[in-house]
């Protein structure tokens, strides 16, 4: 039974491993580690967040300068998902994301939450 449950995974593996739209993920998910705007842009999101978290725990929410820094977090975060590989790849991440939750589903309906 083991080396047949293996069998299958190895072969459920390489099904997605040459599957169009993981083959398209993991293209995208090379550009977008190779390309330094984006790595720039997540960088800004990235300190825009950290200071705007700061801010929060000095100023109460709705100061002057927490709602600056929300700003600026949400232009940075607005920036970095609209630049066309990160758009590109979040449509791509959505069809590999349907078919990881559809397999998840088929592999484990018959376990419920009661078992944990």
């Amino acid at each position: 039974m083991d080396i047949k449950l293996f069998e299958l995974s190895q072969n459920l593996k390489n099904e997605m491993n040459n599957d169009s739209r993981f083959i398209l993920l993991n293209k995208v998910e090379k550009e977008i580690s190779n390309n330094e705007e984006i790595m720039a842009l997540a960088y800004k999101k990235d300190v825009a967040s950290t200071y705007y978290s700061d801010l929060l725990k000095i100023y109460k929410d709705d100061s002057k300068e927490v709602e600056l820094a929300r700003k600026n977090l949400y232009e940075a975060k607005k920036a970095l998902d609209s630049y066309p590989l990160i758009v590109e790849y979040n449509k791509a991440y959505s069809e590999v994301k349907k078919i990881l939750d559809n397999i998840n589903s088929l592999l484990f309906k018959d376990f419920s939450g009661d078992m944990l």
